[in-house]
């Protein structure tokens, strides 16, 4: 390995440049917050002296040690530090070799802590994995089988080798191999990618963001172990499904976009937003793949890489990759989300990098069945061409959290939900035939009062004006004839559905709604809420 290799293998080893290991300054510790407790055991790097102490880990990263209920000192964890589990022989006599936890934080200072029932080591070491790195593999977790390849990295199956409580039954392996990195010309850059996609993923706990575990750094190999999700990626999903419905993608995209604040409130940009990287199982959604993120730069272009059909415009033009180039990638999947296509398509990647460039995107009523104005509106404001004039982040939230379609902490609405949170009726009361049928009469005949007693008053300008707006016109202007149909639930919150022996029995009760008065329902819930129809 040549002396520039050197530099950037292994990507993580102890690098504090301090000459103690425990801070001895003052700290306010009724501040902290501790997630883990323990008495455990300690020789310095000073000492041989086995000396007990209460050792308290804060939900920031801060170990402190204590004595008589007195704070003696304290340390920062960070990804700078490492963590082993090894054999430490404490006497002479063979029977007093104890497993340890080496906490380690440059080549000669460091020290060892255990207690004597190793249950509880192995729990502080899992408490203190989520922020150093560490390097064990065997004590820790087994490798199974390989679910996925990247350009420089695979992903296998991991099961741990000792479950604690709570703990799940797999997780993910990202791993990086150390020939195979020290090949690639960019090596310096590759090592920065990596080094960020930790700093980020290790600073967010978050349900719409991948949580990386822990980071395993062996000699040949760097693991990085994450949550493992048994779906496939949104890609896998909507290849399934060909287009989604407003209401799903819409949740979708809320979702990612509140996990994209995560990772801007960081001060990083992602870079490499797309349907491969993004997770999803049942009521699970995780953004993933950091290694393309990088820091805010404001002044200029710092990296041009990015996957083609979904870089941002003003990369191409070498400007600097803000906020909104996120947006834009996130508007591309949202468009493939509400119309099934990818906005560029291309037999080859030069042309589908130079339909990119050119940012021509079809937005065309027939490419868009069934999608409200509304959100037609916030889908070219996500892909405007020009970065000045794209949505920003927290208006796209805005936007997306004042829809009453969903809220940012709700699962995937299902059908029983849309029909009750719209119409406020229980929807086991709905399942009766009789029942439905009243409540479509009823709101059928709510709009013919309410429409009668319209057209006896002179409509307002503010009216006439929305009416003119929302509604279509052909190809000379004129003012196309809306639909007959328009079902109305003005009044629904005021009907009064009689039950009764012959209203409702139990074989009703036990029927599901039929699929055509689904869908009656999930089309009046979607002219309330998205404002499609007047």
């Amino acid at each position: 390995m040549s002396e520039q290799q050197q530099q950037y293998w292994p990507i993580f080893t102890e690098k504090d440049e301090i000459k103690t290991f425990w801070n001895k300054k003052p700290i306010n510790f009724v501040k902290q917050t501790i997630s883990y407790q323990q008495l455990m055991k300690r020789i310095s790097w000073k000492s041989n002296k086995p000396t007990e102490y209460e050792f308290l880990l804060s939900e920031e990263g801060v170990l402190f040690y204590k004595k008589n209920n007195k704070v003696k000192g304290y340390v920062q964890l960070n990804e700078d530090i490492s963590l082993k589990l090894i054999d430490l022989k404490i006497s002479n006599k063979k029977a007093d070799a104890v497993k340890v936890i080496r906490i380690k934080r440059t080549k000669d200072i460091f020290l060892y802590i255990w207690n004597h029932d190793y249950q509880y080591t192995f729990q502080f070491l899992k408490y203190l994995c989520q922020f150093c790195f560490v390097q064990n593999l065997d004590e820790l977790y087994t490798l199974q089988d390989v679910i996925g390849k990247g350009g420089f990295s695979k992903v296998y199956t991991l099961t741990p080798n000792i479950r604690l409580p709570n703990q799940p039954f797999n997780y993910a392996g990202k791993v990086y191999n150390k020939n195979e990195l020290l090949s690639k010309k960019d090596l310096k850059k590759f090592y920065h990618f990596i080094r960020s996609e930790c700093y980020i993923l290790k600073r967010i706990n978050f349900p719409y963001v991948l949580k990386l575990c822990e980071i395993i750094q062996l000699e040949e190999l760097l693991i990085l172990v994450t949550e493992y999700i048994k779906g496939g990626s949104l890609y896998q999903y909507l290849k399934e499904r060909k287009r989604l419905s407003e209401i799903e993608s819409t949740q979708i995209l809320l979702k990612l976009a509140l996990g994209l604040q995560q990772v801007h409130n960081l001060g990083y940009v992602h870079r490499d937003i797309k349907l491969e990287n993004v997770l999803i199982d049942k009521d699970q959604l995780k953004l993933i793949d950091f290694g393309f993120a990088e820091k805010i730069c404001r002044d200029r272009l710092v990296n041009g890489q990015g996957t083609a059909g979904y870089i941002a415009p003003e990369v191409f033009m070498k400007q600097p990759y803000q906020e909104v180039g996120d947006i834009f990638s996130l508007g591309v999947i949202f468009y493939s989300m509400l119309s099934g296509k990818a906005p560029f398509r291309s037999n080859t990647y030069d042309a589908l990098l130079k339909l990119n460039k050119e940012c021509q995107i079809e937005f065309s009523e027939l490419r868009f069945p069934n999608v409200s104005q509304k959100t037609m509106y916030l889908l070219k404001a996500m892909l405007s061409k020009q970065p000045e004039n794209r949505i920003n982040l927290q208006d796209l939230l805005n936007q997306l959290t004042v829809c009453q379609i969903l809220s940012p902490t709700n699962n995937m609405a299902s059908t029983q939900s849309i029909v009750e949170g719209s119409v406020g009726i229980s929807f086991n009361h709905l399942q009766s035939k009789n029942t439905l049928k009243s409540f479509y009469q009823n709101s059928q005949n709510s709009f013919t009062e309410n429409h009668s007693q319209m057209s006896q008053q002179k409509p307002s300008k503010n009216l006439r004006d929305r009416r003119y707006k929302s509604q279509s016109l052909d190809k000379k202007g004129l003012l196309l004839k809306s639909s007959s149909f328009k079902p109305s639930l003005k009044n629904i919150y005021q009907i009064k559905i009689e039950q009764s022996d012959d209203n409702i029995s139990i074989t009703d009760l036990d029927q599901p709604i039929p699929y055509e008065n689904l869908r009656f329902l999930q089309t009046s819930y979607q002219t309330l809420n998205c404002q499609k129809f007047i």
